[in-house]
């Protein structure tokens, strides 16, 4: 599985601490919000919420430089019913890392 890295945020904020740090903290704040409302629209089975929170941690796993699973979000936003569970767990297992990582931030 690749790895969270803060390349993206370094780039943006041109290695300037006050920036890389809000970037950082509105991650930290954000992401598990964002995690949270996932879980919640999937277990009240609401999957046009659902689509949205995905899409919503799409950004977070770009921005975080986790490109294969960018990919696998975009699918698991766009799937059927029939097919969502492997991605369904694969997406999870990518929220999982992202949110120790910003933790660890």
């Amino acid at each position: 599985m690749e790895e969270p890295n803060i390349e993206y945020i370094l780039k943006l904020s041109r290695n300037e601490e006050a920036i890389k740090q809000r970037f950082i903290n509105i991650l930290k704040f954000e992401l598990p919000i964002e995690i949270d409302a996932y879980y919640m629209s999937l277990r009240l089975n609401k999957w046009p919420q659902t689509m949205t929170c995905i899409h919503k941690l799409k950004n977070k796993i770009a921005i975080l430089g986790l490109e294969n699973s960018y990919h696998l979000a975009d699918e698991y936003e766009k799937s059927n019913p029939n097919s969502r569970k492997d991605l369904q767990i694969e997406f999870e297992k990518t929220l999982t890392l992202m949110q120790h990582f910003v933790n660890c931030l």
